[in-house]
């Protein structure tokens, strides 16, 4: 049994919640932390039962030898990541960590630097590497038949301004940036979990809408391969619509950066609409990865060195969008 304890009872906790409760014959929480009492009581009362309330984080660190943890679960905002997680590894702590891992370079490194120094395990909760969609274009990838990627496109357009107002997403100091780095790294880690190299240029242009942070923003990227990339992320949609389309000297591929659907053009062998048999099993969630890597079944779908190729790219995007030039991103490590 792997004892964890969730740090963030806010909204987005409850879906990881009601996950780890899905797996209460191999994972039991037994600390619950928020700076809001009530929110710990909710959680308790709600989820479990017998689990210890702490608003203070520290404090709960203190408390890591009396409660036995394995790991830590962060659902917390987004700046707050970085100290939190290295906090945790350096306490001999595995953590799971919601998305963005940080907001910034230097942190991602210095993350994945921890990573390996403690020989703990981090994961980011992005949703796309646990689909069928994703895992069936990363095999594609890995087998040759996908073919070069030549462009890349992604589309993402969501009510995001009038659904953050007032929160800690609109607030720069807790959230490290708008609409890119909240919902849009959705769509920027499945570009860059599929393409699985760094972005070496990057130009960009985002609109605030009277928002403290960016709500629209289009992007042109190139990877180290050559490949193009074009982005659009929109937060002030009456509706819902995303899109990773990929075009390569031998297919057309169209998904969206939660699965849900594909799409294959060109080849002979892949007939649209082609829908793959899922390699998975049924409950393939970040939850169930992490407690799987944990045990030692199976390795992290995404560990750190993605946080490391998302942070390099969007320090870029922001830099290109704040001084209206073409941006050389900052060289990823060989070694990650």
């Amino acid at each position: 049994m792997l004892n964890f304890a969730l740090v963030g009872c806010g909204g987005m906790a409850n879906w990881h919640a009601q996950e780890l409760k899905k797996m209460d014959t191999e994972v039991r929480v037994v600390a619950l932390c928020d700076t809001v009492a009530a929110q710990t009581k909710t959680f308790k009362d709600k989820y479990f039962l017998e689990a210890a309330e702490y608003l203070d984080y520290d404090t709960l660190l203190g408390d890591v030898t009396m409660l036995k943890l394995d790991a830590v679960v962060f659902v917390t905002p987004h700046t707050l990541h970085y100290a939190q997680a290295k906090a945790a590894l350096l306490a001999g702590l595995n953590v799971l960590v919601e998305k963005p891992m940080v907001t910034s370079s230097p942190h991602a490194y210095d993350l994945w630097q921890t990573v390996e120094s403690t020989g703990k395990q981090l994961g980011i909760t992005f949703q796309a590497p646990y689909t069928a969609e994703y895992q069936y274009i990363k095999e594609l990838r890995e087998t040759g038949r996908l073919g070069k990627v030549q462009i890349v496109q992604g589309w993402l357009a969501q009510g995001w301004l009038k659904g953050t107002t007032g929160t800690w997403r609109q607030k720069p100091e807790l959230s490290g940036g708008g609409q890119m780095y909240d919902s849009g790294s959705h769509v920027l880690n499945g570009i860059m979990w599929l393409m699985n190299e760094p972005v070496v240029e990057v130009s960009c242009i985002y609109d605030k809408v009277g928002s403290p942070v960016d709500i629209n923003g289009v992007a042109i990227i190139k990877f180290q391969s050559g490949a193009l990339g074009s982005i659009a992320i929109g937060g002030n949609s009456p509706g819902w619509n995303v899109r990773v389309s990929i075009q390569t000297d031998k297919m057309q591929v169209i998904t969206g950066p939660h699965g849900g659907f594909l799409e294959i053009h060109g080849d002979a062998a892949l007939k649209y609409p082609h829908v793959p048999t899922s390699p998975l099993p049924g409950a393939f969630t970040p939850h169930r990865n992490f407690v799987s890597a944990l045990q030692g079944k199976e390795p992290l779908q995404a560990p750190a060195r993605y946080g490391v190729l998302l942070s390099a790219l969007m320090d870029a995007l922001y830099e290109a969008a704040e001084t209206g030039t073409v941006v050389k991103v900052k060289p990823v490590p060989d070694k990650l």
